[in-house]
C-alpha cells in the first residue's frame, strides 16, 4: 500500500495511479496515453465528449477490460501485471454503471448481501449487518425485502451503490451513474455521490452532470481524443478553462 496515516489519523497518498495506459480495439485506439492520479479520499469527476475514453478508463481500472498498454496501480499495486488475481482487485475497487443489474428474484437485502456472501464468503448475519447498515445510510432500509421491481430508478440505483459499499472497497467508481434515471430522480442519487465524497471515499465519477463536478469534485479531469486534455481544480477548471478544447465543450453542454 502506498497510502500512510496523516498526523490527523486519515489515510493519505495515491489510491490509484495510472501510468501510459493505451485501450485499442483493433486498429482504434481509445486510449491514448493516459496518465492520472487519484489521491486516497480525493473525488475526481471526469468529463468529455462521447467517445473520449471516459467510461474505457473506468472500465480498466476495474479489469473488466484489459489495456493494451501501460499500467494501473491500486494503493501502489501494480494491478495490470501477468497473473494478477482480477477477483481480488475487483473486491477493493467499487463501480456503479448506468444501468443497476439488480437481481430481479431477490430482495433489495439479498442482493445486496450476495456478494460479500459469494466472494467474501462473509456468513449470512455478518453479510446482513454490513449489507442493513448501507441501506440505512442511504435511507433504503424500509426496501430492505422489497423486490427490484417494486422501486423507482432512482432506488434502484441507490441499491446498487449500497451493494457496491458493501464490499468494503478502497475506491469507488460511477459510471455515468444518473444518465439511465429520469430527471426528477437524479437527485437522490447525486445526494448520495455527495454522502460519499464528504465521508472521505475515494471517488472517479464519469458524469455529465457539469453542476455536480463543481461542488463535489476535489478534481475534474477533461478527457478529449482517449487522453487527458486538461485536470485542475473542479471549480477553477471549469470556470476558467485554459485550453480552447474544454472551452468548446462546456459552450455545449452548460
Amino acid at each position: 500500500m502506498s497510502d500512510t496515516l496523516s498526523e490527523h489519523g486519515t489515510r493519505t497518498g495515491t489510491a490509484v495511479g495510472v501510468r501510459g495506459l493505451r485501450k485499442s480495439y483493433g486498429d482504434v485506439e481509445v486510449l491514448s496515453g493516459v496518465d492520472l492520479d487519484v489521491a486516497v479520499g480525493e473525488t475526481v469527476c471526469v468529463i468529455g465528449r462521447s467517445g473520449s475514453g471516459k467510461s474505457t478508463l473506468l472500465k480498466c481500472m476495474n479489469l473488466l477490460e484489459e489495456p493494451t498498454a501501460g499500467e494501473i496501480r491500486l494503493g501502489g499495486d501494480l494491478i495490470t501485471g501477468p497473473g494478477v488475481d482480477v477477483d481480488a482487485v475487483r473486491t477493493r475497487v467499487g463501480m456503479v454503471f448506468q444501468h443497476f443489474n439488480l437481481f430481479p428474484h431477490l430482495s433489495v437485502l439479498d442482493n445486496v448481501t450476495v456478494a460479500p456472501r459469494k466472494v467474501l464468503r462473509l456468513e449470512r448475519t455478518a453479510a446482513e449487518e454490513r449489507a442493513v447498515a448501507q441501506l440505512e445510510r442511504l435511507g433504503l432500509a424500509h426496501l430492505a425485502h422489497s423486490r427490484p421491481g417494486q422501486l423507482s430508478g432512482g432506488q434502484q440505483q441507490r441499491v446498487a451503490i449500497a451493494r457496491a459499499l458493501a464490499m468494503e472497497p478502497e475506491v469507488m467508481l460511477f459510471d455515468e451513474a444518473t444518465s439511465a434515471l429520469d430527471p426528477e430522480l437524479v437527485k437522490d442519487v447525486l445526494d448520495v455521490m455527495r454522502l460519499l465524497a464528504g465521508s472521505g471515499m475515494t471517488m472517479i465519477a464519469v458524469t455529465h452532470e457539469i453542476g455536480f463536478a463543481r461542488e463535489v469534485a476535489d478534481r475534474v479531469v477533461f478527457m478529449d481524443e482517449g487522453r487527458v486534455a486538461e485536470s485542475g481544480p473542479a471549480r477553477t477548471t471549469l470556470e476558467r478553462p485554459r485550453t480552447a478544447r474544454l472551452s468548446e465543450f462546456l459552450a455545449r453542454v452548460l
